[in-house]
């Protein structure tokens, strides 16, 4: 098992078995390097996970798996920082070379001590997150209560009742006798009434003799008040039949009127309830909105100000929290560091090992490469005299193929010319014949 360990850490650290053959003492401080970047991979799986744990709230099994990827994302990128990282000539130039790498080593060592020093402070930050809800939650109900939107849902919910009250009570008596002109009818009816009653009392107390003259029985001033009474009794019986008759039509009227004002009632009453219901629609999303913003208020970016918040309060706090976040983001940053402090100095045995072989390889190859070409320039030049073999050889029977054309070409023109002459040879003779017949005839 150790010596498979040491196997999986020499692979981590990207080291040379040959070369560590040949300066096994090396091997020790290789084996070193790989266990600090599968150590620093092992943080990195233990941020990442309670990371997606809090953030994401996550089960942990499946943040187990995330965290597993990302550790070994951070496992390649230290890996390729410290194999990477060259050996120049100069100090400068080393430092030159290693100095994007620290920058970016410092970067992940960032990003990865982060979610671990949220775990240290988690109780305080847990106080300090319920505390920013509870004011959240303030400020939230007072914006609620302050908005124009939302501040006229009472005095509108009450005209909806009015208006639903006054649809479903209709015309009563009271409406009939609360209009001008029967209120007016009934003052003068009660006015004639109390008349009346006075003219009756008047009349009774002259009859009886207990007052006016003080005589008892009929006489000239009880048969005047007699008549008062009896015309005071007639007005009021004719204020009576028309209050009556005007009650009736003002109760016809008003539920005419009444009838009409429903429908305008129910226009602005549906126009109300929509309003009303939007308002409240709105409000119930936002104070949805809200709760769930509450709900997931626990996240990286909540614990990290209140972190900040714990730390303006308390300055012990704010200074372990910096300390403890240097040292993890140091430790990220650890392999790289310690690379680089290799490179500045003399080179050990291992690296003028493996310089050699490098070198060796080098030439290796080099002579490989020219003995390729030096392959591929003979057989160049073996197809190019090949080549120029069978060109010539090719020229050649162009050549006497090209005589023996010429030769049977020649051969048909001396055939011509012969047959050519022959011909004219026999005209000649023929000619001559001809002459000598004429100059016979002649």
């Amino acid at each position: 098992m150790r010596a498979r360990l040491g196997e999986f850490f020499l692979t981590v650290a990207g080291a040379n078995r040959d070369v560590l053959r040949q300066a096994p003492k090396e091997r020790t401080k290789q084996i070193a390097m790989g266990a600090v970047l599968a150590s620093v991979a092992g943080i990195a799986v233990v941020s990442a996970t309670y990371a997606l744990h809090l953030a994401l709230h996550l089960w942990l099994p499946f943040a187990l798996v995330g965290g597993l990827a990302w550790g070994l994302v951070i496992l390649n990128l230290d890996r390729w920082l410290v194999v990477s990282s060259p050996r120049l000539a100069t100090t400068w130039g080393t430092l030159g070379m290693a100095l994007p790498r620290v920058l970016l080593a410092l970067l992940i060592g960032a990003v990865v001590s982060t979610p671990l020093t949220l775990a240290v402070f988690e109780s305080e930050i847990d106080t300090e997150i319920q505390v920013m809800a509870a004011e959240d939650e303030d400020a939230f109900t007072e914006q609620l209560a302050t908005d124009s939107r939302y501040a006229e849902l009472p005095a509108k919910r009450q005209q909806i009742a009015d208006l639903q009250a006054d649809i479903a009570d209709g015309v009563t008596q009271a409406d009939v006798d609360q209009d001008p002109a029967v209120a007016d009818l009934q003052r003068r009816l009660d006015e004639v009434t109390a008349l009346y009653i006075a003219a009756r009392d008047a009349y009774l107390a002259e009859l009886d003799g207990t007052g006016g003259t003080g005589d008892r029985g009929l006489g000239p001033v009880t048969e005047a008040k007699r008549l008062e009474m009896e015309r005071l009794e007639a007005e009021r019986d004719a204020l009576t039949a028309e209050l009556a008759a005007l009650k009736a039509t003002t109760f016809t009227e008003l539920t005419a009127q009444d009838e009409q004002n429903k429908a305008d009632q129910q226009v602005a009453l549906a126009a109300l309830q929509t309003d009303v219901a939007d308002a409240e629609e709105a409000r119930a999303a936002e104070v949805a909105a809200h709760e769930a913003a509450v709900g997931d208020s626990d996240g990286i970016l909540a614990r990290l100000s209140a972190l900040d918040r714990l730390g303006e309060r308390d300055p012990a706090l704010a200074t372990a929290h910096w300390m403890l976040f240097a040292f993890m983001t140091a430790l990220e940053c650890l392999p790289i560091i310690f690379k680089t402090m290799l490179a500045l100095a003399p080179p050990s045995l291992y690296e003028r090992l493996l310089k050699l072989d490098e070198e060796q390889t080098e030439e290796r190859v080099r002579l490989r490469l020219q003995a390729e070409y030096e392959e591929a320039d003979a057989l160049a030049r073996s197809a190019l005299a090949a080549a120029e073999a069978r060109a010539a050889r090719t020229l050649e029977a162009e050549s006497r193929a090209t005589g023996m054309v010429l030769e049977a070409q020649l051969d048909v023109t001396r055939r011509q010319v012969d047959r050519w002459r022959d011909d004219q040879l026999g005209t000649d003779d023929l000619a001559h014949a001809v002459d000598d017949s004429m100059a016979g005839m002649a």
